[in-house]
């Protein structure tokens, strides 16, 4: 999905993140060998830049990002849902890789049987740590890179030629976050729904009492966390 961003001046910013991207390699191979465990990949890389509070991590979700794994068992195709732009030749900028740039709607649930998003079968969390990186690795061989472009087959690509790609920056966010770290200080916690600056009326807030003895950890403002992605173009070129 396309996120709604709000704007926020950087004073009330309670933490930076900066993105990078990356190739796994500068090239990628036409025809690698078969069972290789050394795909090309789109690589990601997310680190805390400016905090507030600069000895704890950062736990958000992912869904409906360019963060999102993809899970191919569950139908779930990060890069085909436009999250990353074309892949553009460098020498013939016309001749474009489509990656996929599919919307899809979410089919009518009931709610959910917790209010812990912990417990919310589709929904991704992942932990930044407080000094460090983590990474998100995307497979892209070119049987992936071809998937869903209609125009061009394999025979239309060629040893020697160069491509370019960057981040779509309306999949680079989060619609709830907070502090901590799944596996440390929030590992015994349960992550409410609700969230500063932005509540459907539905989502029941827990009272001071209910934070205390149930453990509850509420989301913070999604605008008062940014993500910054400086990278820009990244290139790689084909090769046998």
């Amino acid at each position: 999905m396309v996120l709604l961003k709000m704007k926020c001046p950087p004073e009330r910013r309670k933490a930076t993140i900066t993105v990078s991207v990356s190739a796994s390699s500068p090239t990628c191979s036409l025809d690698p060998a078969e069972g290789s465990n050394d795909p090309f990949q789109i690589v990601i890389a997310l680190h805390i830049e400016n905090t507030i509070q600069p000895d704890r991590a950062i736990t958000f979700c992912t869904n409906g990002t360019v963060f999102a794994p993809s899970t191919p068992d569950a139908g779930i195709d990060t890069l085909g849902l436009g999250t990353i732009g074309p892949l553009v030749s460098t020498e013939r900028p016309d001749k474009r890789i489509q990656l996929g740039n599919f919307k899809p709607h979410a089919a009518r649930t009931s709610q959910p049987k917790s209010d812990d998003l912990k417990e919310h079968e589709h929904l991704h969390l992942l932990t930044i740590p407080a000094n460090g990186e983590i990474q998100i690795k995307h497979n892209l061989p070119v049987s992936r890179m071809l998937k869903y472009d209609s125009h061009l087959a394999k025979q239309d690509l060629h040893p020697g030629e160069s491509y370019r790609f960057r981040l779509n920056p309306d999949y680079v966010g989060t619609t709830w976050w907070c502090w901590g770290d799944l596996e440390g200080d929030l590992a015994d916690k349960k992550l409410s729904a609700w969230q500063e600056g932005l509540n459907p009326e539905k989502i029941e807030k827990p009272t001071p009492s209910e934070v205390e003895d149930e453990n509850w950890v509420l989301g913070g403002n999604p605008a008062e966390l940014a993500f910054e992605e400086k990278t820009g173009d990244v290139g790689f070129q084909l090769v046998e």
